[in-house]
């Protein structure tokens, strides 16, 4: 129909394909993807590394989203996401209690967060920045024991955090978010030191 050749179409599918937007499978056709933020995280991850994006960076914008993005989940939360917030928790408390750190269950716990909002925009563009966040995090391999302090810590501010959203209370979630983000900062500083 649109005398495009075979080798062209071709192409195109495999440049959708590689964007994440399509699924070929050989022997049964071409599918649209699910929607996912994957693509675009990794195209931001390969981008911020490039750049030479820190974790302290990463920290800084965190400072100035997530309190404000906390607050509005206080408005719109639901006992569905409670449920997940609470089960987060539970998992971390279980690997802390063995003296292991949790960033990824202590990042999911955020990202649980920015669902609760029900906007996707700010869905969308906090599991992008929360996947490069979990990347770079989990590439930390020294320091475990300050680093199962500092998720002991994250912890304890999630614990006064879901207490905070289940009360609706939105200006003392955001409070607990700020100063949660700022002492996160504080122990990614000490736990990428090399020193032991």
């Amino acid at each position: 129909r649109f005398q495009a050749s075979r080798i062209s179409i071709r192409e195109a599918l495999k440049s959708l394909e590689t964007s994440g937007l399509l699924k070929i499978k050989p022997g049964s056709g071409v599918f649209v993807s699910e929607v996912s933020s994957k693509p675009i995280s990794n195209s931001l991850s390969s981008f911020l590394r490039m750049q030479g994006i820190s974790i302290k960076e990463l920290t800084e914008a965190r400072i100035i989203l997530e309190p404000s993005i906390a607050k509005l989940a206080a408005e719109k939360v639901a006992s569905e996401d409670l449920k997940k917030l609470e089960q987060n928790i539970h998992e971390a408390s279980k690997i802390v209690k063995s003296n292991t750190p949790s960033p990824a269950q202590n990042i999911e716990f955020h990202s649980l967060i920015a669902a609760a909002t029900k906007n996707q925009v700010i869905t969308l563009t906090m599991t992008t920045l929360f996947d490069v966040v979990k990347e770079m995090t989990l590439e930390i391999k020294h320091n475990v024991q300050k680093r199962t302090e500092s998720s002991r810590q994250a912890v304890a501010y999630h614990k006064k955090i879901l207490k905070a959203l289940k009360e609706r209370n939105s200006e003392r979630v955001y409070e607990l978010m700020l100063k949660h983000i700022i002492q996160v900062q504080g122990s990614l500083k000490i736990a990428t030191s090399r020193s032991q």
